[in-house]
C-alpha cells in the first residue's frame, strides 16, 4: 500500500477538478503492474523485482544491483509510464536530506541500465527526467 502523494490540488479548486483528479488517480492504480502486496513483488514482461528478497531478474536472469540501484529501479518500476525528475528520484531514494550533486541519479541509472542488459527499459526524457517502460505481462 502506498501512503505517498503523487498529485495535489491548489486552493481555490472546483469540485469538478477534484473529481477529475480522483478519477485519474484511480485509473493509474488500475494500470499499475501486477503486484503481490504481501510479498512486495513487481512483475513486468521483462523485469521482476522482489522487494522482500531484494532480487531483480530480467528475462529470468538474476541481476546483481547495489542497494541504491535496486531502490532506484523499484521507484521507477512502481511509477511505470510516468516521468520522474532527478529531484523526485533523489527525494524518494536518497531521502529529503540529501545535499549533493543531482547528477548522481544519472550515474546510478547508467549502472542500472548496463546491469539490466536492456537499456530500453529506462527511457530518458530530455530536460524532464526518466521513465520506466516495460509492459505488464
Amino acid at each position: 500500500m502506498s501512503v505517498g502523494a503523487d498529485d495535489y490540488v491548489t486552493k481555490p479548486f472546483s469540485p469538478r477538478e477534484l473529481i477529475a483528479r480522483v478519477k485519474s488517480a484511480l485509473r493509474r492504480m488500475q494500470l499499475s503492474p501486477t503486484s503481490v502486496a504481501e510479498a512486495g513483488v513487481l512483475a513486468f514482461r521483462h523485469l521482476r523485482l522482489d522487494s522482500g528478497a531484494r532480487k531483480a531478474t530480467v528475462d529470468d536472469q538474476a541481476v546483481e544491483l547495489t542497494a541504491i540501484e535496486f531502490d532506484l529501479l523499484k521507484v521507477l518500476a512502481q511509477n511505470r509510464g510516468w516521468v520522474l525528475s532527478r529531484e523526485q528520484l533523489l527525494d524518494k531514494v536518497w531521502g529529503g536530506g540529501y545535499f549533493g550533486e543531482m547528477r548522481v541519479v544519472d550515474v546510478h541509472l547508467g549502472h542500472v541500465r548496463q546491469k539490466l542488459g536492456r537499456p530500453d527499459l529506462i527511457a530518458t526524457v530530455r530536460g524532464v527526467g526518466y521513465r520506466f517502460d516495460d509492459d505488464v505481462p
